[in-house]
């Protein structure tokens, strides 16, 4: 099987959605035959040695390869070759022969949005509207929602905007990135819905002091926390797509520790 073969498979998940500009194969070629395929959140380095040493040539992640990010004007990987981090990534891709494909939008949308609410237990939503959705439970005090989301998630600390004795019951989703000022647009889009809490993945000062000022709560979990119960979905969903192929994912460690 070549990765070419899986690369279509990728583009078919949403028949209504192609392929976006940032996804697609992103090194090496997409002829290879495939020896086995690692599924991970960030091709980290960490990532691509455990990639390397499985024997497997085909690494699908979800996020960026290179740095800077190309679509914030600062260039492209071309310019940055000799930036450290992308040197020792890319050098240990070419070095063992490994392929890059990263799946970005579609796999938010095809499962990595819903595998997040499934983790935390929150049923079906009241709202759907492309990504923006919202959830009502049973309402709880904002510590009693803190604890149930670190138990679900195993984390031993999370960071909280809104007071703990609060009571909430009506969530919103700003999974992965969406929660960071960056994407500001779209946090609005969900606090035009009125939660009384978002449950987030990554955020910044800049959304927290958003929020806040909208009167809405909000609990960070982290980006690779809230994506990779989807991620890890979808490894087992290619691997019964194509019997007989090797998959694996590769969970990624924290990139903080908490002292």
């Amino acid at each position: 099987m070549r990765a070419s073969e899986i690369g279509r498979f990728m583009a078919q998940l949403n028949p209504d959605r192609p392929l976006g500009m940032d996804e697609d194969f992103r090194w090496g070629d997409p002829e290879i035959e495939v020896t086995g395929v690692m599924v991970a959140f960030f091709p980290t380095v960490e990532v691509i040695e455990h990639c390397a040493a499985e024997g497997m040539n085909l690494l699908i992640v979800h996020e960026l390869l290179q740095m800077p990010y190309p679509w914030r004007g600062e260039g492209n990987l071309e310019q940055h070759l000799t930036w450290r981090v992308n040197f020792n990534r890319i050098s240990r891709l070419a070095r063992n022969g490994i392929t890059l494909f990263r799946a970005h939008g579609t796999l938010d949308k095809f499962c990595i949005h819903d595998r997040f609410a499934e983790l935390l237990g929150l049923g079906d939503p009241v709202v759907a509207e492309g990504f923006v959705t919202i959830y009502e439970v049973e309402p709880l005090p904002m510590g009693a929602l803190v604890e149930d989301v670190k138990r679900r998630t195993g984390m031993p600390a999370v960071r909280v905007v809104g007071e703990l004795d609060r009571e909430v019951g009506r969530i919103g989703l700003p999974w992965g990135g969406t929660g960071l000022s960056v994407n500001a647009g779209f946090l609005n889009s969900v606090i035009e819905h009125d939660p009384d809490v978002l449950i987030a993945g990554e955020s910044d000062e800049y959304a927290m002091r958003m929020v806040r000022d909208c009167n809405v709560a909000l609990i960070e979990t982290g980006h690779a926390v809230s994506e990779e119960p989807g991620l890890e979905w979808f490894a087992t969903y290619l691997a019964e797509s194509f019997p007989g192929l090797r998959v694996l994912f590769h969970r990624c460690e924290s990139a903080w520790t908490v002292v």
